[in-house]
């Protein structure tokens, strides 16, 4: 399978290795990491240690000098970066994709896949992503704990079996894979544990595990609470928050040594995915005449650390 990984963060590099031994990989990627990918390799450690040499013209660098977006025909192509990343990679997907191609966004945030299905209709597929992983040395994933990915058809997107191919190209790379079937449902039970967890341990500059000894955790299941009553009100079928909030408990346990994403960014200076998690929660409690007052609360105190 020709398969694209577009963003060499801690999830694309952890992708892009393990697909590289099974597929034809081409990376498409900014910066350092890039570079790295092109001189250096790919490289997995921590729960498995793996490395993987792509040939130069596999390797795509758009800040590169004269660089034009690459025409590929990519049977797959995982989006592995921030939400608000999203917007300059749009109009390059159809040139990406091969006419049958799915395009698969494996970040963080609510709102993404509606806009990918407007942009290139009939190519993607839904899914979410549990494994933990963390930015190493040069081009390397630090896989902090495994998880499994989501997978789901979604309306007006790719053919199941499309949607199928991709689903057993990423569990013959050695990732689990679960099919679901109500791929709304699974984004947003994915985006309401990192809406919980992700601006706490930011705010507290703590690794996952440690809400789960703190009062932290506390606050977490409160923006839960709050996100979830929004999401029904927008007629997404949710579990039971009793089920939402053991979620939590298992991603904090299974991830108890991942410094996530958002604090990461906010120490290294980087725009967060922050409006596309609790920010989106509370435009859209807006538009229902309702107020999200915590995660309100969070949103704002993330911005003012950001600044």
């Amino acid at each position: 399978m020709r398969v694209g990984v577009v963003g060499l963060g801690a999830t694309g590099g952890l992708f892009a290795t393990h697909l590289a031994h099974h597929h034809e990989v081409h990376v498409i990627a900014r910066g350092a990491r890039g570079a790295h990918a092109l001189t250096s390799g790919l490289h997995v450690t921590g729960h498995a240690e793996l490395s993987a040499e792509l040939p130069p013209e596999q390797v795509h660098l758009l800040d590169a000098p004269d660089a034009a977006p690459p025409s590929l025909g990519l049977d797959a192509l995982l989006l592995c970066v921030k939400a608000h990343q999203v917007g300059p990679i749009v109009p390059m997907l159809e040139g990406l994709l091969s006419p049958s191609g799915v395009v698969v966004y494996l970040g963080n945030g609510l709102g993404v896949v509606e806009r990918l299905a407007r942009a290139v209709p009939g190519h993607v597929a839904a899914a979410s992503s549990t494994h933990g992983a963390m930015q190493g040395e040069g081009c390397t994933s630090i896989w902090t704990g495994p998880g499994e990915v989501a997978m789901a058809a979604w309306p007006g997107g790719a053919p199941q079996h499309a949607v199928e191919s991709v689903a057993a190209c990423i569990e013959g790379a050695g990732l689990a894979v679960k099919r679901v079937l109500d791929a709304r449902q699974q984004i947003w039970t994915k985006a309401l544990l990192n809406i919980a967890i992700n601006p706490l341990c930011a705010l507290a500059g703590v690794r996952n595990g440690e809400m789960l000894q703190t009062s932290l955790f506390d606050a977490g299941v409160g923006l839960l609470l709050e996100a979830e009553q929004v999401g029904r009100r927008d007629g997404v079928n949710l579990p039971d928050i009793d089920v939402l909030v053991g979620l939590m408990v298992d991603v904090l346990g299974a991830t108890s040594e991942n410094r996530c994403s958002m604090l990461e960014d906010v120490r290294a200076g980087r725009p967060t995915e922050i409006d596309a998690l609790n920010g989106f929660i509370v435009n859209l409690a807006e538009h229902q005449g309702l107020m999200a007052i915590q995660n309100a609360q969070v949103t704002a105190l993330i911005h003012a650390l950001s600044q």
